[in-house]
């Protein structure tokens, strides 16, 4: 799958992951929430993620249902099993 992946869906993961590095949802500004609800519409999109992957793990992180720990791990796993070429560097970068 790997090989198969927009470039575009690569940076939305990348993103996703770096914006779920805070503690909890409120702790991201409200730009930020956007963008990360956007970039996740993507993920979930172009990993053809089911609902309970995508948006009901993003709504659980917003509501606190989930830590945003919690959720960052469950990317962080859908990356790794889709063999998502995620640069680091860019995921780690301030925000």
């Amino acid at each position: 799958m790997e090989n198969n992946l927009d470039d575009f869906v690569v940076h939305a993961c990348e993103q996703v992951l770096r914006f779920t590095q805070v503690e909890q949802w409120d702790d991201l500004s409200e730009e930020v929430k956007v963008q990360l609800g956007f970039n996740m519409g993507v993920v979930a999109l172009g990993l053809k993620l089911n609902k309970s992957d995508g948006f009901q793990a993003l709504a659980d992180a917003r509501e606190g249902r989930v830590s945003m720990k919690a959720f960052r791990g469950h990317l962080h796993s859908l990356v790794v099993s889709r063999k998502v070429p995620v640069d680091e560097a860019n995921i780690m970068r301030p925000f």
